[in-house]
């Protein structure tokens, strides 16, 4: 199975929350904060820099900013008005909020993008999960 990733800013325990509760009953989807050494390497191949953004990289798609909302409402079966209000709220509030809460505005970074093969590398091992090897006594 490959996982979907979802990317947050995981110095906040509100927004680590969040990630736990949409990818809780969502046994594809793995929350990974953006701090983590192989996001951030992730982020440099795919964009050349290393953009504060919310991203979910699903299958060979990039999507970040407004572009994640909305798929992650879609996942959740929200459409409609709803889903197009959330978008909008997110599309006028992110900037101004970001700057309140992790003290800077994510980057004016918004779509979906094709999963570059340089960056596939640093996600893939992220996407299997962990094992924990077992030793034989």
């Amino acid at each position: 199975m490959t996982r979907s990733l979802l990317v947050y800013d995981g110095s906040n325990r509100w927004f680590r929350r969040i990630a736990d509760a949409l990818t809780r009953r969502s046994p594809d989807l793995r929350a990974v904060p953006w701090e983590a050494d192989p996001i951030q390497a992730f982020l440099e191949a795919q964009f050349g820099s290393r953009p504060f953004a919310f991203v979910l990289i699903e299958g060979e798609s990039v999507h970040v900013g407004e572009a994640t909302v909305a798929r992650l409402l879609r996942r959740r079966g929200t459409t409609g008005p709803v889903a197009a209000l959330l978008e909008r709220a997110y599309a006028t509030g992110a900037a101004p909020f970001g700057r309140v809460v992790h003290g800077r505005a994510p980057a004016d970074v918004h779509g979906t993008f094709r999963l570059d093969e340089a960056a596939r590398a640093h996600v893939e091992p992220l996407r299997r999960g962990y094992e924990i090897p077992v030793e034989e006594q």
